[in-house]
């Protein structure tokens, strides 16, 4: 019988080794993969598809070919994945599905399919005004766009699924991710920052009926123990992703928790409730519709701080650690605001700007530092 630290460390592996935890879910499932772009996509599609949907969030450090196809200056995450790509890291996948939600993403969308001609591009387009009942016929017309780009790249492997029962599946992982949402806070010893990182990003790269699966059986396990009395300090994270071991390694090292997250890799990706009646078409589309806080999406009046606020009071949080994206500019639109309004509910912020290619955390660590001993102690 597996115990809860032999559950943690395989998960812990799976989010560690993207490439190597995607090929053995393609060998255990029998599905070909398909890829799945930052930010939001309507994975259940691919997985009604007879394919499996796997995250490409970048997840390296240094760039030789994809300057030629991308600046800079642009945000590690996108540059990563182009990188990868003309290495051939993505020739396994059948296809890559890339939304327009922010500007380098749009130019991503394009310059992939030059750079990496091998892996058919699928644009996703989800409407910017989403209030307006006409988004949701605008998505529901995407959606029947985006299963016939499927189908026109499915293989024999391919075993195709009813949408009711590809969207069940995701509904039963979207309740238990958020259970496990709710039960980490009585356990911060145990589930430190990074180890809270890799069980979440671990979902990226295996078919989520698996994952939903161990996950129930580590959250039986962990619940079976004690609560904890955690003595250090409480974050609440928000930003694009905070994936840098270091960084985490770096939190835990000095007695921080993260109590919760609102950020776009992790618990944003299931966080959003279902609405109740309609057909299955309907309710994938108000997910969309019904998304909050995340800064690439149009939002008139941006709800970001209030909802970190709440959550904070909710989770107990002892502040608020801001991860700008560099390079990323809807992040930093949003962060004067989301400043100004945690200011004025007296809830402390940090802000730390990173990218993936995280080499030292000594400017950092004094930061962190700073903070705590002057708005913590």
């Amino acid at each position: 019988m597996k115990t809860l630290e032999m559950m943690i460390q395989t998960l812990c592996q799976a989010g560690r080794c993207p490439e190597e935890t995607i090929r053995s879910s393609v060998k255990e499932t029998g599905k070909p993969a398909v890829g799945c772009f930052p930010l939001f996509v309507p994975e259940e599609l691919v997985y009604a598809a007879g394919f499996l949907p796997v995250g490409l969030w970048g997840g390296i450090s240094s760039f030789q070919k994809s300057n030629q196809y991308i600046q800079s200056f642009a945000c590690s995450i996108m540059r990563a994945n182009l990188e990868l790509g003309l290495s051939g890291k993505y020739d396994m996948l059948k296809a890559a599905l890339i939304p327009s939600q922010c500007d380098t993403l749009k130019c991503v969308c394009e310059n992939f399919k030059v750079a990496v001609p091998k892996v058919p591009v699928i644009g996703v387009t989800i409407p910017n005004n989403r209030t307006i009942q006409a988004a949701h016929g605008q998505l529901l017309d995407e959606f029947d766009y985006l299963s016939q780009a499927l189908e026109q790249v499915q293989t024999a492997d391919c075993r195709p699924m009813p949408l009711e029962e590809a969207f069940a599946v995701y509904e039963e992982y979207r309740a238990v991710m958020m259970e496990f949402i709710n039960t980490v806070p009585d356990y911060l010893t145990t589930i430190s920052p990074k180890v809270r990182h890799l069980i979440l990003k671990a979902a990226w790269f295996m078919d989520k009926k698996y994952y939903t699966a161990q996950m129930r059986e580590l959250l039986d396990a962990l619940k079976a123990r004690p609560k904890e009395d955690f003595t250090g300090k409480k974050f609440l994270v928000t930003g694009i992703m905070l994936d840098a071991e270091p960084v985490l390694e770096l939190l835990e090292e000095l007695g921080v928790a993260v109590v919760d997250d609102l950020l776009c890799h992790e618990s944003m990706q299931f966080r959003t409730p279902t609405r109740a009646g309609g057909t299955v078409e309907s309710k994938l589309a108000y997910r969309f519709l019904d998304l909050k806080g995340a800064s690439p999406l149009y939002e008139p009046r941006k709800p970001r701080g209030d909802l970190l606020a709440q959550l904070a009071r909710e989770r107990g949080a002892d502040g608020v650690l801001f991860c700008l994206m560099k390079f990323c500019d809807p992040e930093a639109f949003d962060h004067p605001l989301v400043k100004k309004d945690l200011a004025a509910q007296g809830i402390p912020l940090l802000s730390i700007e990173h990218d993936q290619l995280v080499e030292s955390t000594e400017q950092l660590r004094t930061r962190i530092q700073g903070f705590l001993e002057i708005n913590l102690s």
